[in-house]
């Protein structure tokens, strides 16, 4: 395969993965594939409603993260950052994969909220494993200057353990271990990426992760304020805390990457521009 042919495909398989997932959710949701509405998504403020979607703002404030992770396709495609030499940005496989796992946590969460269903409820969760096994095995990666077999490797060990927390019935911080397994890899990743930097020398630009931080530190806060029960809970408005939630995390998912395309090692420093 050419490099031209494979960088459209960074641009085309995300945009692939968008198209597909939309379809299968649409037909689920048309064919009651998700379950009958439970309580996956109580305490999301916003009130069910007749029809195919349930909870209209939140399933389509998901649509951000469709927007960002085809933007990082295609910034990726025009070789924007080719002049950082890291693995997103010299490699395929690794943008292609996070720009498309960005792009399923648009779907994977409008399954939960627009049907209220368990299997939504699933899909849910599985969107966020995803992220949580990307960003660990990517930052591994380069930590331990691992092949891409190695990075695929670890990923699927790491998905395949978040799934079977999903379903382990323990309770260790969290009441659902799910959470508590996702939590844990998120501070190995900050771990882990923190060695990257001191140990490995390697520069980014600050701004980004700052952004991705901030970003979500006010998805935190206003999704916590807004919850169901909360003053701030209008389950009928069209401003709901949890879509506002969701387009925060897609500008925090968007951010990381830009984290990852603007490092390099300190000697290029001088030569950086992201």
């Amino acid at each position: 395969m050419d490099q031209a042919k494979n960088n459209k495909l960074i641009f085309i398989i995300p945009l692939l993965v968008g198209a597909v997932s939309m379809v299968l959710l649409w037909i689920g949701l048309v064919h009651g594939w998700f379950g009958a509405p439970s309580g996956v998504a109580k305490e999301f403020c916003e009130a069910s409603r007749p029809g195919l979607i349930k909870q209209p703002y939140n399933t389509w404030s998901n649509i951000a993260f469709i927007i960002a992770g085809l933007t990082i396709g295609w910034l990726l495609m025009r070789g924007t950052f080719a002049h950082n030499n890291n693995s997103i940005t010299q490699n395929a496989i690794y943008g292609t994969f996070y720009a498309s796992i960005v792009v399923f946590l648009g779907p994977g969460s409008m399954a939960m909220h627009a049907s209220l269903g368990d299997l939504g409820g699933f899909f849910d969760m599985l969107s966020m494993y995803l992220v949580a096994s990307f960003t660990l095995a990517y930052a591994l990666e380069r930590f331990l200057r691992l092949s891409p077999v190695y990075f695929v490797g670890l990923f699927i060990v790491f998905l395949v353990f978040c799934i079977w927390a999903d379903g382990a019935p323990y309770h260790i911080i969290f009441d659902f271990f799910g959470d508590t397994v996702f939590m844990i890899m998120i501070i190995l990743t900050i771990v882990v990426e923190a060695l990257n930097s001191y140990v490995r020398k390697a520069w980014h630009n600050k701004k980004w992760p700052l952004g991705a931080v901030g970003s979500l530190g006010a998805a935190f806060f206003i999704w916590n304020i807004s919850q169901t029960g909360t003053s701030l809970c209008d389950p009928y408005s069209p401003i709901q805390g949890h879509a506002i939630w969701h387009i925060l995390d897609a500008v925090a998912a968007f951010c990381l990457f830009m984290y990852y395309a603007s490092e390099h090692t300190q000697a290029e420093s001088q030569k950086a521009t992201v």
